[in-house]
């Protein structure tokens, strides 16, 4: 806690005095806040963010997501797959038995990270291009913007899903005994051939969740709506509105997730090859409670990983402009006078009230 002001955190007297002008610039305190002052926003920013700063804020968000709700996706996806009916008890029992609820995940986890970045940073070139604040809600170009980014994602993900999903209903030995077996029996289509339904299936459920998580927000007043910009501390709201936006989108898409998943798990030459024929095998068999398979699990799949993915990157791509916009040293301590001269170590009013306190306290810190 600095001496020359209690509740700021500083240097001691007996650091010297270009130091402690240069590198004691803290947020304000809570007791100099004014009411209904936000404690995040006391820096300057800028009101752009940078390329990188979407594409580390959506590579963080990908990862979070994918990892933190694996557990629940593998035994969704043994609830699709698999034949008969199975559970949620018995569909986790039998993950228990072929390897585990994280078998898998490391391919996930290499996939993810570029595709999200790809994703998040199509979508707020999109919705930089489409979308104009001051008209107020538009949930048709938003969900658009969705859409595109979508594309980028999948055309990424996609393969890395179906090597993925193939591992998680205990099939060969690991990520490389997958894809080289795939390659040799399968051929390259293989890795690509549920893209059309992922694609089917994701646009939509995009499009959905980014209309209905920007109508909330709206509806809060947070976020980004008419021009503000994105607090750190409206974060809990954040999570919270993606993951009722998951839920709407989870239930709309779930039959053609499950299409995805029986397309991306059959061998070639064990079971349909076609979106079309695999769907009318599902009615035949199960009728139309098939495509129902797996709901719960994924309702309980899509909320959390919706508010982990979008509130995380929300909250990432606040702080990394927060950081970046942050002043200088340089900007609050150009050059600093000697010793016992007038202090001038601010360019402003502000800078010297939160910097030095006065000459006369700062001439005496110096001193000692």
């Amino acid at each position: 806690v600095s001496p020359l002001r209690p509740g700021i955190v500083g240097f001691p007297f007996s650091t010297s005095r270009a130091a402690f002008c240069r590198f004691s610039v803290p947020p304000k305190p809570m007791a100099f806040q004014e009411e209904g002052e936000d404690p995040f926003e006391w820096e300057v920013r800028g009101g752009s963010t940078t390329f990188l700063q979407h594409a580390v804020a959506g590579s963080c968000a990908g990862v979070m997501e994918h990892i933190g709700m694996y557990p629940i996706d593998t035994v969704k996806t043994h609830m699709q797959a698999c034949p008969g009916r199975p559970g949620i008890t018995e569909a986790l029992r039998v993950v228990l038995r072929a390897g585990g609820l994280m078998r898998g995940s490391l391919v996930i986890s290499a996939g993810c990270v570029p595709a999200h970045a790809g994703l998040f940073a199509t979508y707020e070139y999109a919705l930089e291009k489409l979308v104009n604040e001051s008209e107020g809600q538009q949930p048709v170009r938003a969900a658009a913007c969705g859409a595109m980014a979508t594309c980028v994602h999948d055309a990424v993900l996609t393969p890395h899903d179906v090597v993925k999903q193939r591992l998680q209903l205990g099939r060969y030995t690991g990520g490389w005994d997958c894809v080289t077996s795939m390659w040799r029996q399968e051929g390259f289509r293989s890795f690509y051939r549920s893209f059309p339904v992922t694609l089917a299936m994701n646009v939509p459920f995009t499009g959905v969740l980014v209309a209905c998580n920007d109508s909330l927000q709206r509806r809060l007043g947070i976020g980004r709506s008419g021009g503000k910009e994105t607090k750190l501390a409206e974060a809990p709201l954040y999570f919270a509105c993606a993951g009722a936006s998951g839920v709407v989108a989870g239930l709309v898409t779930n039959p053609l997730d499950v299409l995805k998943t029986r397309l991306q798990t059959q061998c070639r030459a064990t079971g349909p090859s076609g979106v079309f024929a695999t769907a009318r095998v599902i009615a035949a068999e199960e009728g139309m409670r098939g495509f129902l398979r797996g709901l719960a699990p994924r309702v309980l799949l899509s909320a959390p990983s919706a508010a982990v993915c979008w509130g995380t990157y929300e909250t990432v791509r606040g702080a990394l402009q927060r950081a970046a916009a942050a002043p200088s040293p340089a900007e609050w301590a150009p050059i600093l006078p000697t010793v016992g001269a007038p202090c001038a170590c601010a360019s402003s009013p502000d800078a010297r009230e939160w910097c030095c306190d006065g000459d006369a306290q700062h001439r005496q810190s110096t001193a000692l």
